[in-house]
This record gives structure tokens, sequence and C-alpha cells, in this order.
């Protein structure tokens, strides 16, 4: 057995990381798994899945450039002295007060650099979290370390340096190519990347579109793509007719539902999929979000402007993973909206787009590499621009006109198989097999001399 030591920067954990480990527990290796936690403190806990999870405080989430380190030390010299003189000096409530001035200046010229380094306003230090992921990991010796996504890389390779095992990367997107980043941001970003992913043994991408991004732009040997691919539930049975959503929204079953599900925030096109709603010709057509965010509040308020929510646009909180599909399956059609605001969002291939084809649901997305990959050469839907209001709101209107003579619920019907978890932990695995084997291999030579 061995023991496989991963690392995320996530709090939520992502279906794709679970799904990896609990592939290697299942052949009896153990899993221990380094993630965030959503306190200052830290935690353990052991998951369903086998998977010994350790929660990072974070208070332990400390940036390593030059700015913060300069900010800090001002900030100490500052307590130092306000230690000092407090007891000794009379009016000790008004030097309080008066001694918060140089502190708010120095957490605004920490800001004002921070700006003048990364040159965005609402984010710093793009990765921080180098030392406290190595920090934490120091008190475990595994066989092999897998980091999930570029926030963690930089740890990992220390790690895997100094344990003398193998590093594993898997990149769950082009990382440095975001929408959110500043251009400084970008570059450390892709910068860090180019430098450390040299040192990995092994790199999965999520697709082909990004894998051959990675392989041009470093220098390396094409990663493996392995896919965000779901196995079905055990709640979820493929053969039946679920009607969640109109049951839930009293909706007549006259009513055509279009599907967007996942996380509510900018840059997903979803002010341009309200806008839409107010030009789609078919009058049966019912937008439904199912998600989660604070985006939402602002999407609802867009919707209500409109004359549109609770009429022609419905918003359901997210539900559990094991009831995810259901919902799916109760929609007409599913939606990906994504906008090409950038190169990671132009490849992408997000979770909905599985979790849809499980559910045997149509698919209209954005016309892209990687979705029409998926949804219009496999014949599972539609991709069109969806560049503007108008255009998502003609797509739509197209979708459901052809919906009924297509063959796209067949299709899927026919070949969701093939895209599940279970036909990619065969890649996953024929991709990790000469380390496990070679880790393996070194573990009895161990034990035999021992």
């Amino acid at each position: 057995m061995l023991h496989v030591l991963m690392l995320s920067h996530d709090q939520h954990l992502d279906r794709r990381i679970l799904a990896q480990a609990k592939s290697l527990i299942q052949l009896g290796h153990k899993v221990t798994l380094l993630a965030l936690s959503y306190k200052k403190e830290g935690c353990e806990e052991q998951l369903p899945e086998g998977i010994h999870l350790v929660r990072i405080g974070l208070d332990r989430i400390i940036p390593e450039n030059a700015s913060y380190q300069q900010y800090t030390r001002i900030q100490n010299s500052l307590n130092t002295l306000l230690n000092k003189f407090t007891n000794k000096l009379p009016l000790v409530k008004l030097w309080n007060v008066c001694f918060r001035l140089p502190l708010r200046m120095n957490w605004l010229i920490y800001r004002f650099l921070l700006y003048v380094r990364y040159h965005n306003r609402s984010m710093g230090d793009p990765l921080p979290f180098k030392r406290a992921f190595y920090s934490a990991a120091l008190s475990f010796l595994p066989d092999i370390i897998q980091v999930h996504d570029l926030p963690v890389l930089e740890a990992g390779v220390g790690l895997s340096q100094q344990w003398n095992i193998p590093l594993v990367y898997d990149a769950h997107e082009l990382y440095p190519e975001q929408r959110t980043f500043s251009y400084a941001q970008r570059k450390v970003c892709a910068d860090n990347e180019k430098k450390y992913i040299q040192f990995c043994s092994l790199v999965f991408a999520v697709n082909d579109s990004i894998a051959d991004e990675m392989a041009k732009r470093y220098q390396i040997e094409r990663p493996i793509t392995l896919t965000n691919a779901i196995d079905p539930p055990d709640e979820f049975y493929q053969h039946i007719s679920y009607n969640l959503i109109r049951e839930k929204l009293n909706l007549a079953a006259s009513r055509k539902i279009l599907l967007f599900q996942g996380g509510f925030s900018k840059y997903r096109n979803l002010e341009n999929l309200i806008d839409a709603m107010k030009s789609v010709k078919n009058p049966d057509i019912d937008l439904v979000m199912i998600g989660f965010g604070d985006y939402e509040t602002i999407l609802k308020r867009k919707a209500e402007r409109k004359g549109l929510l609770n009429k022609r646009i419905y918003f359901l909180k997210a539900v559990p993973q094991s009831e995810l599909l259901q919902h799916s399956a109760s929609a007409d059609i599913g939606i990906i909206p994504y906008p090409h605001v950038d190169l990671n969002s132009y490849y992408c291939t997000p979770n909905k787009l599985f979790e849809f084809i499980q559910a045997g649901l149509p698919i209209l997305a954005n016309d892209s590499p990687e979705l029409r990959r998926f949804v219009q050469r496999e014949g599972f839907g539609m991709v069109s621009p969806m560049h503007s209001s108008q255009q998502i709101a003609y797509a739509i209107d197209k979708a459901f006109a052809e919906l009924m003579s297509s063959a796209w619920k067949q299709q899927l019907m026919e070949h969701r198989s093939a895209f599940t978890w279970k036909v990619q932990s065969k890649i996953y695995f024929e991709g990790m097999k000469h380390l496990l084997e070679s880790r393996i291999s070194l573990s009895n030579k161990k034990n035999t001399i021992d």
C-alpha cells in the first residue's frame, strides 16, 4: 500500500479530486488531502470516501511578496512601540486613538504597493500558499505527492525534492489565463508554472486544448487529458423521467425549461442570459437557474427590473451532488453560455457539461473548441455564438425549435456511458501506473532489506 499526499488550495473540494482519491483508495492505497479551511483554525476529518482530510487554517496563509513583508515589519515595529508606551504615558485612551492613524496609513500604503505591483485592486498576491502547504505537509512522509492546480505547485515541488519522491501535477484549468487577474498577476502565475512544471514526473490536463496549449507554452511532453467526467450517483436512475423542477416551481407541464446550473459569478455571461429571455420569441420557454454565490442577488435584481423574475426566470438553491442529476434531467435543455473573456474560458469544459451528459439533457453551448468537440461532434446538442443577449436569444429559440426533431436525446442515452469517471479512471491509472509500480517496487525492496 502506498501513501499519496494530495494538495489543493480550494475550500470546496472539487469532485475531480475526490474521484481520483477514491479510485486510489479502492486499489488499497492511502490518501491524505491537504486543503484550505473555511475558518482561521485548521481541522482534520475522515471523509466517507476514506480520505484523510487535513484543512489548513486561513491564518496560516501568509503572502511572500516584498510588499507584504515590508508591511508586516512596519506593523510589528508600531505594535512594539505601542506596547512600550501605552502604560507609561498619561491620557492612554487618547494615545491609543492617535496611534491608529499610523497603523491605518501603513495598511493603505501596503494596499497601494500591491496595486502598483499587481495592478488589481480586488486581489493581491495570486500565489500566497507555498509556505502554509509546505509546513503543513512536513509531518507526513508519502510515497507520491499530487498537487491540484497551480497555487500549490511550488509547495509540491519543494516537498518532492526534500523527500525525493515523484510529483504529479493535475492542472484543473489554464490557471494563468483568468479574466480576474491583471496582466501582472497573469505573468506571475505563468512564470511560476513555467518554472515548476519542469520538475513534475507526470502532468494531467482537463481537456485536449489545454493540454496542447501547456505543451506548446512550456515546451513539455503533452499532458495526459483527464476530463471532469462523473459517474451517476446510485440515487439517479437513468431511465426514469424526472419532473422535480416543475414540481418545485409549480410550473405547468407545457412550460419548456432551459437550465443553467453551477456557480453564480461575473464573467459567465449570466447577465446577457437574463437579458436574452426578454427577446426569446417562444413564449413557452422558462429559464431556471440552480446554483450558489453572492452574485445571485445581482442577477435576481436584473431579472426583476426586466419584469421576468418568477415569471420567465426562476432561481433555485443549489442541491447536493446526489440530487443534482435528478434536477438536471427535469429540464428540457441545459445551457453553457460562458463567454470568451479569456483563454481559460475559451477552452473550458465545466463540470456542468458532464452533469448534463449523464442526466441525458440536451445541451446548448457557446461556440468554443472544447464545447464544440463534446456537444456538436457527439450529437449531444447545439453550439452557437453567444457574444450578446440577442445572439443568446436567437440560439435559445433555434435550439428549442430543433429539439423535438433532433436525435440529441437519443445520442445522449446511447453514448453517455463513454463519458463517465469509470472510463476516465482507466486513463488516470494508466498515467499513474509507472509511478505506482516503481514506488511499490522500491517499498518492497526496503521491506526486504529491513
